[in-house]
């Protein structure tokens, strides 16, 4: 499934300019950076095993990529794509039980948290400031694998599926200066699972050519908590800055 989810979502990249010139009004593709720190916990029979006092893990660096699909149609959804890989690596020292398995000393642990974003939404208002409104279908390619260094004894848990989410975004510009400011979010609260992921921004936009390239910085904030998915409990938080650069064609 995550080769699918990369595979359409690099078909919408490389459609973008063909589509843009096909009539679509506000293009765009975008990519990032993120410092990712972890905190909160994750269990599959066994106890709460804590991502930091338990596995010892640290901030990564990961990316993101997305293509949005503006088109000029009154009621007609618009479209934006985004996949946000997470890898999480530690190695801890505590003893804890996780998926059947008793981890008594050293172990290497890894925490995979894939997510891919199809939204559609609609834009009620834009003037200086825009608002879209919509649904987010968020789909997690999970795992967590924990392995024993000394005895060699090695646990992974794989969970996925696709949870539905309320979409909000706003931007508001500054007329004449190219500074813009605004941030979105998807949020799920439902049988168990809940969901913030939140993202805050400002940056700078400027015309080159037929395009128009911006560039931002801001915070991206992520809650995940996961009940009985796929046989997995999760509480995480992932969050930290993020710097990215996008282009509308």
């Amino acid at each position: 499934m995550r080769v699918v989810q990369q595979g359409v979502l690099v078909a919408v990249l490389m459609a973008l300019p063909l589509s843009a010139k096909a009539g679509l009004t506000g293009a765009s593709v975008g990519v990032g950076i993120w410092n990712q720190s972890p905190s909160g916990h994750v269990q599959s029979d066994g106890n709460r095993v804590d991502v930091e006092d338990d596995l010892d893990m640290d901030s990564e660096l990961g990316y993101f990529v997305w293509a949005d699909l503006r088109h000029p149609v009154p009621l007609l959804p618009r479209l934006k794509l985004q996949h946000t890989p997470v890898n999480l690596e530690g190695e801890g020292d505590s003893e804890f039980e996780f998926a059947g398995e008793t981890f008594a000393s050293d172990n290497e642990s890894e925490i995979t948290l894939d997510q891919t974003d199809f939204i559609i939404y609609w834009s009620p208002w834009s003037l200086f400031v825009d608002l879209d409104v919509g649904l987010n279908v968020k789909y997690i390619d999970g795992e967590v694998e924990v392995e024993d260094s000394t005895t060699g004894d090695r646990e992974r848990v794989a969970f996925d599926g696709p949870l539905p989410l309320l979409y909000v975004r706003t931007e508001a510009r500054l007329p004449g200066t190219g500074l813009f400011g605004g941030g979105e979010v998807s949020y799920l609260s439902f049988d168990g699972h809940r969901i913030v992921d939140l993202a805050l921004r400002a940056g700078y936009r400027t015309g080159i050519g037929l395009a128009s390239v911006a560039v931002e910085g801001g915070w991206k904030h992520q809650n995940i908590r996961l009940d009985d998915f796929d046989d997995m409990d999760a509480d995480l938080t992932i969050e930290g800055p993020y710097m990215g650069v996008s282009a509308r064609f």
